[in-house]
């Protein structure tokens, strides 16, 4: 049995004008024109927040360019764009050319993200461990039938099920300079290349539509990717596997779904933050849309989408 989260908005005032005035700052932060460089698993989402920000605000304009989020961030450091909106933060080279350069910017966390693996829904694969993961995105593992699970009813139905070519895993990942790719190649392979027979998709829809199409399949995908825009309903046309982490210790947790209710909890393993970063320290459009977002009206969006609120209180009720 799915064990099904229900997540309530609790809403409070929230502004992040701390020792100064809204009100003589307000005009300043509601018009106006700026471009926001975008991560490309949050396509969707910008465009909502876009529209309903300048809804609330005609006299603002939002601008933005989705690219992938290692380009972005490069872009932020080489003051080529002042706004940023990714997942997860920067490297480790990233930090020391920041402190190197003494570059300033400010930082707004919007919500919280989790990145899952999806397969085809008549795959009889529902259960992974997460060393399962790291043998199957380094091509240790090139068959379903490889793998040994706990469950040996799933065991049997990979036996029975995926024959022939049915048994040769296809792996699809997101292009190299993404934030998924990146953070599955640091927290699920510790470092470790991906397999080259890895197929790349360049968008989340093309991720989503290859997994639709083969059975054999497997996949990275984000929270607000997999969401069908009705806060925790997810496109069933893929089906996500629910993961079981092995600490460093060698200590096996739980078998646990992906679902925005279970990255709320952070009893999910692999989730990361959705952040704004931005080098204009002042006043401006940017601190009304960040302060939008960090509002009732934004973290209502954050929650529609499919993603975890970080400002606004939630309730979150166990279905089963």
């Amino acid at each position: 049995m799915i064990n099904k989260f229900l997540l309530i908005l609790a809403a409070i005032p929230f502004l992040i004008f701390s020792g100064c005035d809204w009100g003589q700052n307000k005009s300043k932060a509601i018009t106006g024109e700026i471009t926001i460089e975008v991560d490309e698993n949050f396509a969707s989402l910008m465009e909502t927040f876009k529209t309903e920000f300048e809804r609330l605000n005609p006299e603002a304009k939002i601008n933005y360019v989705i690219k992938p989020a290692k380009v972005a961030r490069t872009d932020l450091l080489n003051h080529d764009t002042k706004v940023i909106m990714i997942g997860g933060g920067f490297t480790k080279d990233e930090e020391d050319f920041i402190s190197q350069h003494k570059i300033e910017f400010i930082k707004y966390d919007i919500a919280i993200d989790g990145i899952g693996f999806i397969v085809n829904p008549s795959s009889p694969v529902e259960r992974l461990t997460s060393e399962d993961l790291k043998k199957i995105f380094t091509g240790e593992y090139t068959k379903w039938s490889q793998i040994k699970a706990l469950d040996e009813d799933q065991n049997q139905a990979v036996k029975k099920k995926m024959t022939g070519k049915d048994d040769e895993i296809k792996l699809y990942i997101q292009r190299p300079n993404s934030s998924a790719y990146e953070f599955v190649k640091d927290s699920v392979l510790f470092g470790a290349d991906f397999s080259k027979a890895a197929r790349i998709c360049s968008t989340s829809v093309q991720m989503m539509e290859s997994i639709r199409s083969n059975k054999s399949a497997i996949g990275i995908i984000n929270l607000s990717s997999i969401s069908t825009g009705k806060q925790d309903a997810q496109d069933t046309t893929v089906r996500p596997i629910r993961v079981s982490y092995f600490t460093k210790e060698g200590v096996q947790h739980d078998f646990i779904i992906f679902h925005q209710g279970t990255v709320a909890y952070k009893t999910y393993p692999y989730f990361r933050k959705f952040t704004i970063y931005t080098t204009e320290l002042g006043i401006s459009t940017v601190t009304g849309f960040a302060t939008f977002l960090l509002n009732k009206d934004g973290q209502k969006i954050v929650l529609e989408k499919g993603l975890v609120p970080v400002s606004q209180p939630v309730r979150i009720i166990k279905l089963d």
